[in-house]
């Protein structure tokens, strides 16, 4: 079938025009190759990311603490009844006989920054526990895929927060066979130094992926602790904010959509240019894998789709923490 009637969605002539004889390398030389015990796979790197360093993590612990229906029994209607009386903060609940003690055990948990404690309590989100982090705890993830289900990640964004900048780092498989070497990359090399992941729409995609390729080639998930059993849990180790779902609570009703492209738009004002619908990656990875002198475009387009998934993410991330 014509190129022009596979990609109806998308155009792809220029691209094709344009790279047409490059090769990946070429086209990012700030790449690297990496080998480890299970082969090796392409990471390309961008540093000095224009991501600001000023994410104050800070007010979600000053959210959490005027929040005072995190205590027990205290609703809307009773939050505004006390707020009218002078009752601003948990603070202020400490010596109160019928709210005190669960106030002063959200405030232990606040001050030891207990964020598995505190997240037991079912109004208090992922994302209110951000301050029991350093910026430099949290990765920015974004998996591509060949096919929706039991297929290879065949790109992984990552992101994170050194001590003077922001870096972007896309995992490539040339192939699929380097999927395992990316998988024991992520293992041993990534996950270990951070704390927590910050993903759009992760909870449901990209992390439940993950462990099911970690357990397709290791019979263990790096995401769950010893005791876990795996398939019954996804991730138990590491902190998780879903900036999707925080999107669609913090400003609910104000958007039609809350796509990560329309996020992008309304949160923070910018809009793709010549942007694959991420449909088109794992059909663009296979035309480029049959001839990657014609297709090298393709699989530049889904590199770049994912870098601004990674790019988005916390500046998004930055948005949530502003009072409305």
């Amino acid at each position: 079938m014509d190129h022009y009637q596979v990609f109806d969605q998308f155009n792809i002539t220029p691209l094709i025009e344009q790279y047409e004889g490059l090769t990946i390398e070429e086209l990012y030389p700030n790449h690297q190759i990496v080998n480890n015990s299970m082969g090796q796979f392409m990471e390309i790197i961008w540093e000095n990311v224009d991501i600001p360093q000023d994410l104050n993590l800070k007010s979600s612990k000053k959210s959490l603490i005027y929040n005072l229906k995190t205590v027990y029994h205290i609703g809307d209607y009773i939050e505004k009844r006390l707020k009218s009386r002078g009752v601003k903060s948990l603070y202020d609940l400490k010596h109160m006989i019928k709210y005190g003690k669960p106030a002063n055990e959200l405030l232990k948990f606040i001050k030891e920054k207990d964020y598995n404690a505190l997240l037991t309590n079912q109004c208090i989100y992922d994302i209110d526990t951000s301050f029991c982090f350093n910026l430099k705890d949290f990765l920015f993830l974004d998996i591509e895929t060949l096919d929706l289900y039991d297929s290879p990640m065949i790109i992984v964004g990552l992101g994170y927060f050194t001590n003077s900048s922001f870096e972007i780092h896309i995992l490539y498989a040339r192939d699929v066979s380097e999927e395992i070497a990316i998988c024991e990359h992520l293992k041993d090399t990534v996950f270990p130094k951070f704390k927590s992941f910050v993903t759009f729409n992760g909870r449901s995609f990209d992390i439940p992926y993950m462990a099911n390729r970690f357990l397709y080639y290791n019979d263990h998930n790096p995401m769950i602790k010893e005791q876990d059993k795996p398939y019954d849990s996804v991730n138990t180790i590491y902190h998780h904010i879903d900036l999707y779902h925080n999107c669609r609570r913090k400003f609910k009703g104000l958007f039609e959509k809350y796509s990560l492209t329309n996020m992008e738009e309304k949160l923070l004002g910018f809009k793709r240019e010549n942007e694959m619908p991420s449909s088109l990656i794992g059909l663009s990875y296979r035309k480029y894998l049959q001839d990657p002198h014609r297709y090298v475009g393709l699989m530049k387009e889904c590199i770049d789709h994912n870098y601004f998934d990674v790019y988005s993410m916390p500046l998004i991330l930055q948005k949530l923490f502003i009072k409305k």
